[in-house]
């Protein structure tokens, strides 16, 4: 593990090398650095550079120069996250070895997983409505509660404040292959009294590919499996003399397609998600704001296949309240700020299954203390959460870091996490067990992260977590708590802009995922994935960009016989050209794995071939 590590560091010298000319903020030569700032980790604002916890940020302008058609696409080119699927299909997000449903997905702060199959439907959140996305990765349970264990995706949609004036209006479309095509329009800005507001809805669609291979003889179908979906979000924020309110919201609706060689089966589905809140800031003093927020999620499924009456259906919805309070007392230099909250949540299940337990009430409390004093940050967190079906958990996290010189810091971080039983794996026929634990794990990471000037960066943690409890399937049916787990790795990442033509960006991760039941590698995680973008803008008007990927081997069960098998490691290459035709008008052509590269990250299941996608943007 020595090696990509040592290399790691090598690169970020040899990229950092021209940059020491730094930009002058003053006849002292004194380099002024961004601040870029997050709210995922603490659940409140605060330095990215001076974090005691790894995050990742995608911006607005990594998306757009994205070849990437959907979500897990775009995600997979994070350090530390993995994904399967192609676009429609219900993919599979997951982040440092945990499993898709130890990660905890958010839609502006909201929880948006299904509470019957515990997972998010990644594959239908539209990259379009999306402006920023902050990735916290390792245990966050106490500040989020159950499932944050691998880490946290919050998902930030537009906002208009970025219009610069009372009202744009961007319309976009494009055409793809395999054969499809898409349209969207979006109304933002800022009115007169300074409120910002954001209104997008568009429409997708794609003829698809197959996502099965012959070998998977229970589901496949040789036919190209389609995806159609329509949606819509919004965005509304108001800054007021006593403080602040504010709305977001996120609609979408897709019918999907998949393979399922059964004629009693479904092979198409029609999915829902929405999430939505709506809340208040009160600015006590300078220091002192307290928020009260109501929030809202679905996640519906109806499978179904149309040449039979065959239809099942999955409607989960969460109703919560979350009050908090923080205030920050001020020494001299030194800062404490102080955050205590309490939320309640009413999860609900309407099926064509029938379910013994149909609904239950979540409550929370929870206290975070940060204390800042110069170069020092400390930060610790206490939760305690209560489910009426399963009892309590306990969780907490302790972290520190401090600047050794300007741009230089370096943290440590201790969590606990947790993940609490769906009401499939509770309660589901045939398969669940009433009695049944929670997840849990325990995270420690070290880590450094070097920004010399704005133009460079470059960070690295070294994670270790141990996870125990694991829900594990018997063979006559149902699930106990028995497996355990420990998963190490090191993440690198550098970032680099040599000139104003160059940009380049790479990222390594590095893991030993070991299931200490069975003493194998856990199934569906890679051991190294490394990638590599490059970025040049040709002329003023033209930008060019490609993205390297290489995903190393991976375990998974045969889904035929249920024997382990190895998938073999894969390499794309995904490239965008991006043309300006004015400061209002930008075409676009982007091409996913360019040389259609055969590959699985799921046994029995394709990834898509070379995707090719020519679309335009016009703001008014």
């Amino acid at each position: 593990m020595k090696s990509p590590l040592l290399a790691a560091s090598a690169l970020t010298l040899i990229l950092s090398g021209p940059s020491f000319a730094q930009d002058d903020a003053s006849s002292d030569n004194v380099t002024v650095l961004d601040t870029i700032t997050v709210t995922t980790p603490l659940r409140r604002e605060t330095s990215l550079l001076r974090s005691t916890s790894s995050v990742s940020v995608l911006t607005e302008e990594d998306i757009k120069r994205s070849a990437a058609s959907d979500l897990p696409a775009l995600l997979r080119t994070v350090a530390g996250i993995s994904t399967n699927g192609g676009m429609g299909a219900r993919a599979a997000v997951s982040i440092r070895g945990a499993k898709s449903t130890q990660t905890l997905v958010l839609i502006n702060g909201v929880n948006v997983k299904s509470a019957t199959a515990g997972e998010a439907s990644v594959f239908n959140i539209p990259l379009d409505a999306i402006e920023r996305i902050e990735v916290a990765k390792g245990a966050h349970s106490a500040q989020y509660g159950s499932d944050a264990i691998g880490g946290v995706i919050n998902i930030i949609t537009k906002s208009g404040s970025t219009c610069g004036k009372e009202i744009c209006t961007t319309i976009s479309g494009g055409v793809s292959y395999p054969w499809g095509g898409s349209a969207g329009l979006r109304f933002g800005g800022t009115t007169p009294d300074g409120a910002t507001f954001s209104l997008g809805g568009r429409v997708i669609g794609t003829r698809g590919y197959n996502f099965t291979t012959p070998d998977n003889i229970s589901t496949y179908e040789p036919d190209d499996d389609g995806f159609l979906q329509g949606s819509f979000d919004f965005r509304f924020d108001k800054e007021l003399g006593w403080g602040a309110v504010y709305a977001a919201g996120a609609y979408a609706r897709a019918r999907t397609e998949y393979d399922d060689a059964g004629m009693w089966g479904g092979d198409a589905a029609d999915n829902d998600l929405f999430s939505g809140k709506v809340g208040a800031r009160f600015d006590h003093d300078e220091d002192w704001s307290s928020t009260v927020e109501l929030s809202g999620a679905l996640d519906k499924q109806t499978n179904f296949r149309k040449e039979t009456s065959y239809e099942d259906q999955f409607d989960t919805q969460r109703l919560g309240i979350l009050a908090s309070t923080e205030k920050t007392f001020r020494f001299g230099e030194a800062a404490n700020t102080v955050t205590f909250g309490g939320e309640f949540v009413r999860e609900s299940v309407d099926s064509s299954v029938a379910y013994e337990v149909s609904s239950r009430d979540l409550a929370a409390a929870f206290v975070q203390n940060s204390f800042e004093y110069n170069g020092l940050t400390l930060d610790a967190g206490l939760r305690y959460d209560h489910n009426e079906q399963f009892g309590e958990a306990t969780t907490y996290n302790l972290g520190a870091s401090y600047e050794l010189v300007p741009g230089l810091v370096a943290r440590a971080s201790y969590g606990t996490g947790f993940r609490a039983p769906t009401f499939n794996d509770l309660y589901y026929p045939g398969w669940a067990n009433p009695n049944l634990k929670p997840e849990e794990s325990k995270t420690v990471e070290v880590g450094l992260r070097w920004q010399p000037t704005n133009d460079t960066s470059f960070d690295v943690a070294l994670y270790e977590t141990r996870l125990r409890n694991f829900f594990n399937p018997l063979a006559g049916g149902g699930l106990v708590n028995v497996d355990a787990a420990r998963i190490r790795g090191v993440e690198a990442t550098v970032t680099h802009r040599f000139n104003e033509r160059w940009h380049a960006a790479l990222g390594l991760d590095v893991r030993d995922p070991a299931d200490l039941t069975t003493g194998m590698d856990l199934l569906r995680q890679e051991r190294v994935k490394a990638s590599l973008e490059v970025g040049f803008r040709a002329t003023d008007k033209l930008s060019l960009n490609a993205t390297l990927i290489y995903g190393g081997k991976r375990d998974d069960n045969d889904p035929t016989t249920w024997m382990r098998t190895t998938l073999p490691a894969y390499t794309t290459l995904d490239f965008t050209a991006i043309y300006d035709f004015d400061e209002n008008t930008q075409f676009k052509l982007s091409v996913e794995n360019l040389f259609d590269e055969d590959y699985s990250t799921s046994a029995g299941y394709r990834s898509p071939g070379r995707t090719i996608n020519v679309g335009f943007t016009r703001t008014f």
